[in-house]
């Protein structure tokens, strides 16, 4: 027999099963079968044509992973591509499966079951969500629990609200009260707090009965619960304020700067200012105080140098709390060498980059530098003098 004799016959053979079950209708082949239609319902066969599944059912779905979902007088079962029912035809819905898990729906509440039809949790709940790692949040009336992978309730439904989660974490609400658990499921912080805020290093800050207290990377109480306020965290630390007076405080709730200021300004990595009854000082990143709280004002540091003012008098201060130029000046007024013009009483001088003076205060006029050069009134007459203090033509 030819190969072409033998695929007719083949063919003949198919149609002659097909056609003998007199369908209205033979859809194209998916997985192996084909959903045919005979009056308003469907049924399958099979790549012979030999009837698998009878046509009673009123939706037949396309198959995916040698799968479909099927539905009869409103209620949804799955069959596989061999006839065979691995889900039986008695829930009013089947979700799509996520991670081999689907949800089904029975009486109005929610289960799910596997991928091969296997109910692995019974239909007990009004909600599910899914959850990063497989589980699933459930609800029964107003409370939440939460399901592993695999089904198995890990967290009671007793909570009035479960959190979405972040980094593996989410809060839970239990009688109005804060806490925290993981993916899970395991209970991190038990619910005894009014707000938690979540640190992006993995601590948080808690409070109850609006006083503030801290929890570090392991969610351990270091920081008990009386500050007012904890702020936010930079270089491992953040500003505490209690007895409306701020202090600083690390991660893990060592507290580096007793709350004694009235405010706590960071001028960089490395150093703060501090202001205590309108006088400001200096602290040095683990909280030692390198200037005492001493000065009206005390400035933005450039080139690691800052001008205070203390009793009405301007001086100038480095980044150590050293003192540059003692604060008796009216004015300063900074030149391009680092050096800078001073004024005292009305009269100019110069000071050098060491904070030293190089030109007296006893020129009544001072203009701006020019090429290094500026003209200096004084005595009725006018001069010249250069940055460094150098007299060109004299005022005497």
């Amino acid at each position: 027999m030819t190969r072409i004799t033998f695929l007719v016959l083949f063919l003949f053979s198919i149609q002659s099963n097909v056609f003998g079950q007199g369908y209205d209708k033979i859809y194209n082949y998916q997985d192996g079968v084909a959903k045919v239609k005979q009056g308003e319902y469907f049924g399958l066969i099979d790549s012979n044509g030999n009837e698998i599944l009878p046509p009673k059912y009123d939706v037949i779905q396309s198959f995916n992973d040698f799968r479909a979902k099927l539905s009869k007088d409103k209620l949804w079962g799955i069959v596989d591509n061999k006839g065979k029912l691995i889900v039986p035809v008695t829930y009013e819905n089947i979700g799509s499966f996520n991670n081999n898990v689907a949800k089904i729906t029975k009486n109005g509440l929610l289960g799910l079951i596997d991928i091969n039809g296997n109910v692995i949790t019974a239909p007990n709940y009004h909600s599910m969500v899914n959850i990063a790692n497989g589980g699933t949040k459930v609800k029964i009336d107003e409370k939440w629990g939460m399901l592993d992978k695999n089904g198995k309730l890990v967290l009671p439904v007793k909570y009035e609200n479960i959190s979405g989660f972040q980094n593996k974490q989410a809060k839970v609400t239990e009688n109005g009260k804060l806490g925290i658990i993981d993916i899970q499921g395991k209970l991190l912080v038990s619910p005894k707090y009014d707000k938690i805020v979540k640190y992006s290093h993995g601590g948080a800050k808690v409070e109850l009965d609006l006083k503030w207290g801290l929890l570090d990377e392991n969610l351990q109480l270091v920081a008990p619960v009386k500050y007012e306020n904890i702020g936010g965290f930079q270089e491992n630390k953040a500003r505490i304020t209690e007895n409306g007076k701020l202090g600083l405080i690390t991660k893990n709730g060592t507290v580096i700067v007793v709350p004694k200021y009235d405010q706590i300004v960071k001028i960089n990595q490395i150093r703060y200012k501090v202001e205590l009854d309108g006088l400001w000082g200096l602290l040095n990143k683990d909280g030692t105080v390198l200037l005492t709280t001493q000065y009206e004002k005390l400035g933005s540091f450039n080139n690691r140098r800052s001008k205070v003012t203390k009793d009405g008098k301007i001086g100038i201060i480095d980044i150590d709390g050293k003192i540059i130029t003692p604060a008796k000046y009216d004015q300063i007024v900074k030149l391009d060498n680092g050096g800078a013009k001073v004024e005292v009483d009305g009269l100019w001088g110069i000071i050098g980059l060491n904070g030293k003076e190089v030109a007296a205060p006893k020129y009544e006029k001072m203009k701006g530098f020019k090429n290094g050069q500026a003209q200096v009134y004084a005595n009725g007459k006018w001069g010249v003098i250069k940055m460094n203090g150098e007299v060109v033509v004299s005022t005497d």
